[in-house]
């Protein structure tokens, strides 16, 4: 018998099996939640259900992909905020079923279950004792983390309202849940409350005080709602502020302690430009986007404006009075944030970055609220002969204290009532008119002072303490200031000092004027003695800084470091460079660690004794006497000189030279090489080289922490690396570019730090470096660089005329520096303004990047270049151009968002229909080409799957057959491994290839499948088996199974081997009641009668056969197969035990053996793993 009449119904059996496979079921979303803690010496995640739910873990570099068998609900992103040494990211897909969690590096981790928690340890990846986690060390661990953070809550009792503040270590975030009976804050941080205590302070109105976990484990808090009270909240720095107020009514209508808050405050303006999309795809903004007005924080002002307060605020005396004055302008700081560094940076104008504290106080107008905020006791005592005045803050306060026209003035950052209430009219001797003066923030006592009586300032814990008697009043630490020629805004005096705290305006009602008051944290830390300049005035202090402005226009900057005083709509201030003559004096003394003396304070280069007086004709004179004290001193001696010299190369703008003789320092003398100013010397001759990491790396030492002049150079550095943020903030810090640098140092710094400012929409600060850089006879090269950037601050300035023709300048010009980047302004204009088209663009920026390579415009240009062949729909060049950005440049700060955008491209291309579009073998050589950016998880095994569908259509079953075996052996595990390699079974088996299905079987092989696929793979590796020759053995494996695919299995198995009856009863009951219903036989019933009066007749069964052909033989004559079934069935046909014969003279029965075909004839509706 031939082998193709033997595989009569192979061909059914498959395809039966292979409906019942890879089924899947819809879960319902399972109430679940998620919670992170950072403990000592790992990270922790819980995953938590009702129920127990299955899990599994697997690694992939330094990712995790945890499958869960029912989906999470919760932000899992959200995890990540308060951890970091550990777990880098979360991320949740698969509507939760999966979470990839990302690693900050290769460490090791821990997954296992607790009750119903699933929970996930991740730490440092060494050597660990064998210990069990138990449920107690689960608890503990939690029970720890709560008690990391404390909370104080304090509570007031006023008139108009009650007032509840929880007190934090630094700032959290809170959000307020009300109903009909309770309020609920949830905090955003772990803490402990001390109930009973707070029930005890509050009113008898509150029935209840519960502090509570919420379901991400942090602190809740629910009071009962008072129905004759209304709910006010905000934060006032580290500090949580809930006010319950008094309803009032007032001429029929309900007010409340609320003020109103200037409407012109909270608008912004904000028109369109045509040039806007170009002005951010260049990392600029039109001014015509920007604000014009100040915008302030409701709750803020909420926090200055309370009820009234127990004392009664003196009312300002001044000229003014009787002018109702809006209240004064000030406006945050905001911090940099960079979009996108490859398309120069879009950031909103910064007046200084980073710090939410920096802010910028402008001499306007006087505020005019009262004074408000919490209660606050103040005491007359008398200690040691003098009388005290005590504050009793319960923590740090910034504080300022002065005195001025027989006046004591203490101002405080914070906003408090003070409450006056505990001294004594006959103690006031040498105190009278005790009054708050009113502020837009913070709160300002004034007492009247008896001549002679001067204040000095000490703390008990947290409480100011001002003692006040006959004595100099002098602050124990005098601070210092700088004049600073070339800053962002100008020149300016910045005043050097630490725990600077908000800047304060007050009017003086004795004097008649304004002043800004600046409190400061570190105690008796002033102005040592008045200090006069032609704008304004630093009044002498016992305690913080007071500046009395001159002119309308004077700006207070307050920054972490210290206080800016500069002048806006000016060049900035009119000073003379006090540091001048501080220069040239004691250049051979130093100080106790042994930077060089006569330096103002924040300088570590004191350039001008390093030049040694040395003119130009005098250097190799020079150079040469400091080699010749070289050579005379010993081995041990030789640092000091090789220092000189490095020192004298520096200071005339020899970096090379400067890093060779600090390399052989650092060899010799280990001691010197830690000094302050040799690290930044190192530093700064790195950068110098064009070596920036290295350079950053010297700088970020700790040791150089304060110095003005290293974050200079720290803001150059970072900058030079694409570093934005960074570099802004380094620049602010650092104030202006000393005078004495040699010219191609401050040249270099200055293109930096104008680029930072650009970058930071900071016009007027670029304009300030520009022009310092113009003023210095720069070279072709250089002005070629300044007319570049000058375009790009006037193409923000929405000049776009002259922005465009310095760059249509330039780009004929011999800088190559400044004409290719000009050229891809251009180039970017023009696309915008639809000049030119995409694809004139892209021949246009691929063409540039051949004229420059290697640094961070490289990387810009590939990124664009890949955005635009993406938007093409050329997608090899795209994902192409952006592989090549992240391999060549690894380390620049936007290739991880690169990373990212390129993964996300490629999975939609397959997962979104993209693919469909495009042949079999150009899906299969793409994903070939990029297969490292298929995502970890369901997501890349749906790809992965989709594709081998195509190539199975095309019968490219080699190809799809790798793709899964890879899926196999690297990315499955589990039930969803054993799945994936049933179907690479069955290509293999299509493929005439038992032995490798068989592999593949054995490959794949999981615990814990269900019944119904561990059933599928027994039938599979039946098959195998039975196509290596083994049919008993195949038989064996499908015994007991009476599903209709064995059946099929079996009638193949019967037919090979010719066993007849055997195969004639299972055809039988394949056959079951078709045909007998009435309706008419479908082909594949037709199928199977003809093989089943095959297997009667060779198996000699005659009354069945006439048996048939009495029931079917009507219906069969409606079929294809009628001849070969009147054939078969008649008695005097021939001879019919040659079974060869029959198949020869009827090939239907020959065709239906070729399972291939009939299985690619179901392919052509459905793909193969939806047939599965």
């Amino acid at each position: 018998m031939s082998q193709s009449a033997n595989q009569a119904s192979f061909k059914w059996i498959f395809i039966a099996i292979w409906l019942g496979i890879f089924s899947c079921s819809l879960e319902k979303p399972a109430v679940s939640e998620v919670k992170s803690s950072a403990n000592k010496g790992f990270d922790r995640i819980y995953f938590k259900w009702p129920k127990k739910v299955e899990y599994s873990a697997q690694r992939f570099g330094k990712k995790l992909l945890l499958e869960f068998g029912k989906p999470i609900q919760g932000s899992v992103e959200k995890l990540t905020l308060n951890l970091g040494k550990y777990i880098k990211s979360a991320q949740s897909q698969e509507g939760g079923k999966e979470i990839v969690i990302e690693l900050t590096g290769r460490h090791r981790f821990n997954v296992f279950r607790d009750g119903n928690s699933v929970i996930l340890d991740v730490g440092p990846n060494r050597k660990s004792k064998k210990k069990k986690q138990t449920k107690s060390i689960a608890k503990k661990s939690i029970a720890d983390s709560t008690d990391k953070y404390k909370v104080s809550v304090r509570v007031g009792k006023h008139e108009d309202y009650h007032r509840v503040v929880f007190d934090w270590s630094d700032k959290t975030g809170y959000s307020i849940e009300e109903t009909s009976e309770t309020v609920k804050i949830n905090f955003g941080r772990f803490a402990a409350v001390n109930d009973e205590a707070v029930k005890k302070k509050l009113p008898a109105d509150f029935s209840k005080f519960i502090s509570t976990k919420t379901k991400e484990g942090f602190l809740g808090v629910s009071l009962s709602k008072v129905a004759s009270l209304n709910i006010r909240h905000f934060a006032a720095g580290n500090k949580v502020v809930v006010d319950f107020l008094k309803v009032k009514k007032k001429n029929g209508l309900t007010s409340s302690a609320d003020s109103a808050v200037d409407d012109n405050h909270n608008k912004l303006d904000k028109p369109v430009s045509k040039n806007a999309d170009l002005a951010k795809t260049l990392g600029l903004r039109s001014h015509q986007n920007r604000t014009t007005g100040e915008k302030v924080n409701s709750q803020s002002a909420g926090a200055a404006s309370i009820a009234k307060s127990q004392v009664q605020p003196e009312q300002a005396n001044s000229p003014n009075r009787e002018k109702k004055q809006p209240p004064i302008s000030n406006s945050l700081g905001k911090r940099a944030v960079l979009a996108d560094a490859s398309e120069f940076s879009k950031m909103n104008k910064l007046d200084i970055i980073s710090n939410p504290k920096w802010q910028v106080i402008k001499d306007t107008v006087a505020p005019q609220n009262t004074a408000s905020g919490l209660g606050l006791d103040v005491q007359l005592v008398r200690n040691n002969n003098a009388d005290s005045l005590r504050f009793e803050w319960d923590s740090a306060v910034p504080s300022a204290v002065f005195t001025r026209a027989g006046y004591l003035w203490i101002v405080f950052d914070e906003s408090v009532s003070f409450n006056l209430s505990k001294i004594k009219e006959e103690k006031l001797k040498i105190l009278s008119k005790l009054s708050q003066i009113p502020s837009k923030k913070g709160s300002v006592f004034r007492a009247k002072l008896v001549d002679g009586i001067s204040a000095s300032v000490w703390r008990d814990g947290p409480a100011w303490v001002i003692d006040l008697a006959p004595q100099l009043s002098r602050p124990d630490v005098a601070l210092k200031f700088v004049t600073q020629q070339t800053s962002p805004q100008g020149p300016r005096i910045f005043i050097l000092a630490e725990g600077i705290g908000e800047a304060i305006t007050i009017q003086d009602p004795e004097v008649g004027d304004r002043l800004f008051v600046v409190p400061i944290t570190p105690l008796s830390r002033g102005i040592k003695d008045r200090q006069t300049f032609a704008q304004f005035n630093l009044l002498q202090t016992t305690q913080g800084i007071v500046i009395q402005p001159l002119i309308d226009e004077l700006e207070v900057r307050v920054m972490p470091d210290g206080v800016a005083i500069t002048a806006s709509q000016f060049r900035g201030l009119e000073v003379s460079d006090r540091s001048k003559a501080a220069g040239q004096k004691a250049l051979s003394v130093r100080r106790a660690d042994g930077l060089p003396g006569g330096l103002e304070p924040g300088r570590i280069f004191n350039l001008d004794a390093w030049r040694q007086g040395a003119k130009p004709a005098q250097f190799l004179e020079f150079k040469q006497n400091i080699q010749h004290q070289i050579s005379q001193a010993t081995s041990i001696a030789r640092s000091g000189p090789r220092l000189s010299l490095a020192q004298f190369y520096f200071a005339k703008g020899l970096s090379a030279e400067t890093m060779g003789l600090l390399r052989t320092i650092s060899g010799a003398n280990e001691d010197l090489a830690r000094r302050p100013d040799v690290i930044a010397l190192r530093g700064a001759s790195q950068f110098i080289l064009g070596r920036f990491e290295e350079a950053e790396k010297e700088l970020d030492d700790r040791s150089l922490n304060g110095f003005s002049e290293a974050e200079l150079w720290r803001g150059a550095s970072n900058a030079a690396q694409g570093k934005w943020a960074a570099a802004i903030e380094h620049f602010a810090r650092a104030g202006e570019i000393p005078g004495d640098y040699p010219r191609n140092f401050s040249t270099q710094l200055a293109l930096w730090a104008a680029e930072a400012a650009i970058r930071a929409e900071d016009y007027r600060g670029a304009g300030v470096f520009l022009d310092a850089i113009a003023e210095g006879r720069p070279t072709a090269g250089e002005q070629a660089r300044l007319n570049y950037l000058r375009g790009r601050v006037l193409y923000a300035s929405n000049d776009i005329p002259t922005a465009l023709n310095y760059w249509r300048r330039l780009v004929d010009g011999p800088d190559r520096w400044a004409r290719v980047r000009a050229r891809r302004a251009l180039i970017e204009h023009n696309l915008q303004t639809n000049t030119i088209a995409r694809t004139e663009a892209i021949e246009s920026l691929e063409r540039l990047r051949f004229a420059w390579r290697g640094d961070q415009l490289e990387f810009d240009l590939l990124r664009r270049l890949g955005d635009l062949y993406l938007e093409e729909n050329d997608y090899v060049s795209g994902l192409t151009a952006l592989r090549q950005a992240v391999t060549f440049f690894p380390n620049n700060v936007e290739a991880r968002k690169v990373s990212k955008k390129m993964m996300n491209r490629f999975s939609s291309i397959y997962t979104d229909g993209v693919s469909d579009s495009m042949t079999p073998l150009t899906a299969l050589s793409m994903y070939d080409q990029f297969r490292e950016l298929t995502p970890v998880g369901r997501r890349g095994d749906r790809i992965i799957q989709r594709l081998a569908d195509r190539l199975v259509e095309v019968d490219l079953l080699d190809r799809a057959s790798i793709l899964l075996d890879r899926q196999v052996k690297f990315r499955l595990q589990g039930v969803q491994k054993a799945k994936v390699g049933s179907k690479l079974a069955l290509i293999r088996l299509l493929d005439r290839q038992p032995g490798t299905a068989l592999k593949a079987l054995d490959e794949s092989v999981a615990p814990g499948l269900g019944p119904k696929l561990a059933l599928e793979r027994k039938r599979l590796r039946s098959r195998s088996v039975f196509e290596l020759g083994d049919s008993q053995s195949a038989l064996k494996l499908v015994r007991g199974d009476t599903s209709r695919d064995a059946d099929l299995l079996r009638a193949d198995i019967y037919w090979r081997t010719q066993e007849w009856k055997k195969a004639a009863v299972v055809f039988q009951r394949l056959i079951g009641n078709a045909g007998t219903d009435g309706r008419r036989l479908s082909d594949l019933s037709a199928t199977l009668i003809v093989n089943w009066v095959v297997a009667l007749s060779m198996s000699e069964q005659k009354e069945s056969l006439n048996e048939a052909r009495q029931v079917y033989a009507a219906m069969m004559d409606a079929t294809r197969y009628r001849e070969a079934f009147r054939l078969i069935t008649n008695k005097t046909a021939g001879d019919l035990q040659d079974f060869r014969t029959l198949t020869e003279r009827f090939q239907e029965i020959g065709r239906f053996q070729a399972f291939l075909t009939s299985y690619r004839e179901k392919l052509k509706d459905k793909p193969l793993s939806e047939v599965n």
